[in-house]
Parts: structure tokens; sequence; C-alpha cells
């Protein structure tokens, strides 16, 4: 995809997801339309601004980028020693080079952003499923084979389980395109925590891993679960400050990956693949990789995961290997090692994804996204697609499109 088409896209995008109040703005100042060319110019220079993006998230990364190229300042603060937020691909202490996801991991095919950078960034797209090998079910004490072909052509969601898509290498090498791409190389900052966000008429004061910083305008894409570690001067909307203590819940997730010594559930012409009513969903990540050791994943949400998570690493090894047992004999016996990750203990999300009880998306989701002073908002808490890649892209161009036509 061209530069140009890219834009052009990405600008459809947001103007079709925000709808039509939003068209003149997009379509009279759109933050795409700059070019090596308009970067350069009188206008350009006169309209630029510098902005801190707080968190290095895909939303965050997403926003920085296009920000640049339509020829704006960009610092980018992040809080942990790696880029990526909840885009998490794990690939240590793995064999074979194969590698599990932590976070982001499946694609829709109507998620239209993340396919379009991805191809942007000439990253190739695979079936997230396997397409070979039978489907196992374990419900009520009972397992059930699934055919292959049965259980790619059920849903997931909306969507046709055959139909979702992946990232070849791993979900982080989208965010690594972006974080190591010409425009956003040296602007971002690892381990700088913010602190505190001061803002007045002018500008906006930023202090963040010992360090001060002054900008025209902040992007914040922290989660909303952690964004009570920032003070922020003036206080935020009471809204905001409802939702960042507590009054805007996340959704607890956790994985167990269980890595074995051979892929013994293939004697059976298993795939790896399948479900159980704990609730849990077992995936296969490196079902189209090489190698004789294979990766079991345990995905387990809410209720099912909070119980893990009371568990240390052993205990979880345990609890899910004598549970398998029964869905895939030899599991203890071919055990060679695992390794896990839990959202909720995760100091910088305390959550998976935002999944908020009606009352409160009713009361506080259309506060989530608004402008306060000279500070913007996203993630995927401030998208209608919460959870998804697609949703923190979104958000990321919608709050770069708010500053680039501010004033």
């Amino acid at each position: 995809m061209s530069d140009l088409s890219r834009r052009d896209f990405i600008k459809k995008s947001i103007i079709l997801s925000l709808g039509a109040s939003y068209i003149v703005s997009c379509e009279d100042n759109d933050m795409l339309d700059s070019d090596t060319e308009s970067n350069s110019s009188d206008e350009s220079d006169n309209n630029s601004k510098k902005v801190i993006i707080i968190g290095a998230g895909i939303s965050g990364l997403v926003a920085g980028y296009e920000l640049t190229i339509a020829g704006h300042d960009v610092t980018i603060l992040e809080s942990r020693d790696r880029i990526g937020g909840r885009v998490l691909t794990i690939r240590s202490p793995f064999s074979n080079n194969h590698y599990v996801e932590g976070g982001a991991a499946r694609i829709k095919p109507s998620h239209n952003l993340t396919i379009a950078y991805a191809n942007h960034f000439n990253l190739t797209l695979d079936p997230f499923y396997a397409t070979s090998g039978n489907y196992v079910d374990f419900s009520n004490g009972s397992r059930t084979i699934i055919d292959n072909n049965t259980y790619l052509n059920t849903s997931y969601g909306s969507t046709m389980r055959k139909n979702y898509l992946k990232i070849r290498g791993g979900s982080d090498q989208l965010t690594n395109a972006f974080a190591n791409s010409s425009e956003l190389s040296n602007k971002i900052y690892l381990s700088h925590a913010v602190t505190s966000i001061t803002q007045n008429s002018d500008n906006v004061i930023v202090n963040a891993g010992g360090n001060q910083f002054q900008a025209d305008r902040v992007l914040c894409t922290v989660p909303l679960s952690v964004l009570n570690k920032i003070n922020f001067s003036p206080a935020l909307s009471s809204e905001k400050q409802t939702a960042m203590n507590g009054g805007f819940r996340y959704a607890p997730a956790t994985r167990i990956y269980i890595q074995f010594s051979n892929r013994f559930w293939e004697n059976e012409s298993l795939n790896g693949w399948g479900n159980t009513d704990l609730p849990e969903e077992i995936w296969q990540p490196s079902w189209d990789m090489t190698g004789n050791t294979g990766i079991l994943m345990s995905y387990l949400r809410w209720s099912a995961a909070e119980d893990m998570d009371t568990l240390n690493q052993d205990e979880r090894n345990n609890a899910v290997l004598n549970r398998w047992e029964n869905i895939f004999e030899g599991s203890i016996n071919n055990f060679d090692k695992g390794v896990s990750k839990s959202w909720v203990l995760d100091e910088w999300s305390k959550g998976a994804w935002a999944s908020p009880t009606t009352s409160q998306n009713e009361t506080l989701n259309e506060s989530i996204a608004q402008i306060e002073g000279r500070i913007h908002f996203a993630g995927e808490h401030a998208s209608n697609d919460r959870g998804w890649m697609q949703g923190a892209l979104f958000s990321g161009l919608r709050a770069a499109t708010e500053i680039k036509n501010s004033n």
C-alpha cells in the first residue's frame, strides 16, 4: 500500500468510525495529508506542535508515527523497559525459536486498520487457528473430538474461526515496526514512568523518570486501571477520576504456557487446540512452526484467571497439567517447562482490557476519550473495539487527528 493510499484509507476509516459529525474536520485538516514537501512549508512550520505521548503501546505508537509524518515534534514516554504495552510476544525460555503471545494475538478480518498497518510494514498475515488436525472439547468430564472443518466453521464471537488472522513472527512485529521506523526510532524513552502532568493556558509540563518535559499537547494512553499513578494538575474531570479509581472495570486474564518435549498429541491426530468448560481456551501457538517441541497454552479469564493468580508458577503448571491429562494423555510425562502471564498482576496494566459493566459504560463511556484542556486520551479503553489492536489503533489515530486540528 502506497503512502498516499494508506493515508486516504486511514482518513476514511476515521470518518466512517466517528460518524458524520467528524467529517468536516477530517476532510479539511486531515493529519495524514502532510507529505515531505508540505512538511517543509511555512504552513507546516507554523502549525507544528510539540507533543508528548504517554505510553508506547500500539495507540501511542501509531499516534506518534502519524504525527511525526505530519510534521510534529513527538516524544514518547514509556514506564516499562519495553515497548508494546499489552502487545507482548514472549520468546524466552522456549526452544526452536517458538514464541507465544502474552496479550494481543487474534485479528478479525474486519479489523481494517490492523491489517492495513501490517501491510504497510510488509508483515505477513497467517491463519490464526490450526488448519490441520482435530480439535478437542472437554465438558462435564467427557472429551469430544471435533474435526478440523467443523471447528473452523463455527464462530468465536461474531467471526468464523477460519477467518481469524495473526501476524507471522509475533504480534510484536507490528509494534516493533512502528518503534524502529525512522519516524520514531529516537523518540521513545523507556523506563520513564510519568508522575505528574501540569497544564496551563500556554503549555503542559510532564515529569517522568526524574526529568521534566514540556509540550503544547499531551496524549495519554495509560490504561484507566493505572491512571491514578499520575498526579494531574488541575485534576481531571470527575468522570475520569471515577474511572481511574476503580469505577471502570477491567477484565482479569491469565495465560499459562507449557512447553512439552514433543508434540505427543499428534499421535491422536490432534492439533493441540480446544476448549474446556472451566471455561478455558487451549491454543498451540506454534502449531505452524518446525521443531520437535510444542507449546500448549491455557487461556483463562475472569474467576478462573483470578483463581490461577493466587498460585505460584509451579502450582499453576501442576494445576494445568493435571487437568490436561484428561484431555491430552501424556501431558505430565512430557512436561518440559512452564511460564505464565497475568495482566491483573502486571504493575502497568492491572487488567487485560477495559470491560465496564453496563451501568459503568452508560455513565462514563462518553467521557473517557474527551479532551481535557491540552490533554488528549487514547487506548483500547477509549474505543468501541475494546481489547483489540484495532481499537487501540483507531483511538490513537482519532487522538492524533484531534491534536493536528487543535489551536
